[in-house]
């Protein structure tokens, strides 16, 4: 027995090993149909995660961050490109998974159809707004800022931008509150502007780079490459010389007309640093105002308030920040 346990132990080690390189092969990022989520779409198109990361990217999107957060609490992928508000949810039923890196602030906002008079706030008591469902940033933003204000409005969520462009058109609902570029869309449509989503909260929190826990835990170098990449990635978008490389990658994944992905970045304000602290305090709004909402719930269904301190992984960003200058010499960036 002992010798045959020699014999077989170390196969069995050959086979986990086997297994977990198997799985790494590709790494699986969410992200859903916006300009948000930019630096994604660089990193990709540049073939800076092969060169770096020395595996492929695979993408899936979703049309929404709570049906991607079903998908990624199911482990499908390991990263993701969503709004700070889903991931609360399954976080607060015990799901593992870390903030790594900011991906935006603000970018949203809240168009009406062409009849529509905008007055004052008030002039949105009554009228029909429809957004993105419970627990996603705008309906998080929208709810909370409408319950501030005292504006009872009824709100009403849709899939996604596409159901949300048709309601609009169709005069079933009188606003829609969305993401950029989605207003750039719907007002060439005939669609007028209200205001933005940084006048209801200035520097609010928007998408993230979310990292599943375990994925992080098995893999750090590559978790911190990854980052490094992201705020990369992030610079470059930024960067006027690149702007029109910038119009065509926008154009090709988001499948937008060149006249709106020159809109860009509209009201997107890219960011990537998780440490900075008015976006810290942002977090915990979202965090205060989806308990107050009772979003947030534990496994048993208790509404349950959480901290956002714990939520960020500012370590995974601190040493991708030491790797940016060589991965940069590296892709030949100055």
């Amino acid at each position: 027995m002992k010798r045959l346990l020699v014999l077989l132990i170390p196969l069995l080690l050959l086979g986990c090993v086997e297994e977990k390189s198997e799985e790494l092969k590709e790494i699986r990022v969410s992200h859903q149909p916006g300009w948000h989520h930019v630096a994604l779409f660089v990193i990709i198109e540049k073939g800076w995660d092969e060169k770096v990361l020395g595996k492929k990217i695979v993408t899936t999107s979703f049309p929404s961050g709570p049906s991607q957060m079903e998908a990624f609490s199911a482990k499908q992928q390991e990263i993701a490109y969503v709004g700070s508000a889903p991931p609360l949810s399954i976080i607060s039923r015990g799901f593992n998974a870390k903030i790594v890196a900011i991906a935006n602030v603000e970018g949203s906002s809240l168009v009406s159809s062409p009849d529509f008079e905008f007055k004052s706030i008030e002039s949105l008591s009554g009228k029909r707004i429809m957004t993105f469902p419970p627990g996603s940033v705008q309906w998080t933003i929208l709810s909370y800022w409408l319950k501030e204000k005292g504006i009872k409005a009824e709100i009403i969520t849709a899939s996604g931008t596409g159901e949300i462009r048709e309601a609009l058109r169709s005069r079933s609902v009188d606003l829609a509150f969305v993401p950029d570029p989605a207003p750039y869309v719907m007002m060439q449509e005939g669609a007028k502007l209200v205001m933005h989503s940084r006048e209801m909260f200035p520097m609010h929190p928007c998408c993230i780079v979310l990292m599943n826990g375990e994925f992080i835990k098995n893999n750090r170098d590559l978790a911190v490459k990854f980052v490094a990449l992201h705020i990369i990635a992030s610079e470059y978008a930024e960067n006027e010389k690149n702007r029109e490389e910038i119009v065509g990658i926008l154009e090709k994944w988001l499948k937008i007309d060149r006249s709106v992905a020159e809109k860009f970045p509209g009201t997107t304000n890219l960011r990537t640093d998780p440490r900075d602290e008015s976006w810290m305090r942002g977090l915990q709004m979202l965090c205060d105002s989806q308990f107050e909402l009772g979003v947030t719930r534990d496994a048993d269904g208790k509404t349950v308030r959480l901290e956002a301190g714990k939520l960020v992984d500012v370590e995974i960003y601190n040493e991708a920040l030491k790797m940016v200058p060589k991965i940069k010499k590296q892709l030949g960036i100055e």
